[in-house]
């Protein structure tokens, strides 16, 4: 991976020289913010790969922010992180409403730190293979089943197309069908966004549920592998980022 242009977000500036030059040396440049119009700033003045943000700043709302920014049709497929030095499963819990990628507790040692925000870009990345087809899923929801078309589907999750009104954080057991003869693929999901129809550059009339897979039965997650690599088009780009 090339040199990855970070955007750190804390009260003040606190990566001294030195250290922005241990971050260079091991593959990522710093950029800094303190603010929610600075982030703006910085996001229209350079292509930045993800935004680090410090949920121990007082200055502004971090948790606030993520919301903001992955809520935009703009910045919402950028990843994400939510470092704190406090690990309670309330600041956890916090970290994941906020729809953020990943959540990271400080203080870690700055190459593992590195590598965590490799590999969520390394991630993604391979998770922007996304497909659409004659994919079926089934789920049950407050007492009713409902059975709907799958707008994308990758590695990491699927958008239903469905308007019900879920709210972020439900979790769903899901049996998604690749065609009439084939026996469902059984996951556990949980929702993390609606997705309006005018927020999506492919099918924008679908729009629909967000939901990030969580585990898969038995060789649920291989069989999804298979029909992605089968029925990708690598050339679209992804709409939205679970």
């Amino acid at each position: 991976m090339s040199q990855i242009i970070m955007l750190s977000v804390d009260q003040k500036n606190l990566t001294s020289d030195l250290d922005r030059a241990g971050f260079k040396k091991m593959g990522i440049t710093v950029r800094s913010a303190t603010s929610y119009p600075d982030i703006l700033k910085a996001l229209k003045a350079e292509k930045i790969d993800l935004i680090v943000l410090n949920m121990d700043h007082t200055g502004m709302d971090p948790v606030d922010t993520v919301k903001k920014l992955k809520q935009s049709r703009e910045w919402a497929d950028l990843p994400m992180v939510l470092t704190s030095v406090q690990s309670s499963a309330k600041i956890k819990e916090l970290a994941k409403s906020s729809g953020a990628d990943l959540f990271v507790e400080q203080p870690l040692p700055r190459d593992y730190f590195i590598e965590k925000l490799k590999n969520l870009l390394s991630h993604q990345t391979r998770g922007q293979q996304r497909v659409s087809g004659t994919v079926v899923v089934k789920f049950s929801w407050r007492g009713e089943t409902h059975s709907v078309d799958v707008g994308d589907l990758s590695l990491t999750g699927v958008l239903l197309t469905s308007t019900l009104a879920m709210p972020s954080g439900e979790s769903l057991d899901l049996e998604i069908s690749f065609g009439a003869s084939s026996k469902p693929v059984k996951v556990k999901g949980e929702v993390v966004r609606l997705v309006p129809p005018d927020s999506r550059r492919v099918g924008a009339e679908a729009g629909g549920i967000g939901v990030r897979f969580n585990h898969f039965a038995a060789d649920g997650q291989q069989r999804i592998e298979s029909w992605v690599a089968r029925t990708s088009d690598s050339t679209n780009k992804m709409a939205y980022y679970l």
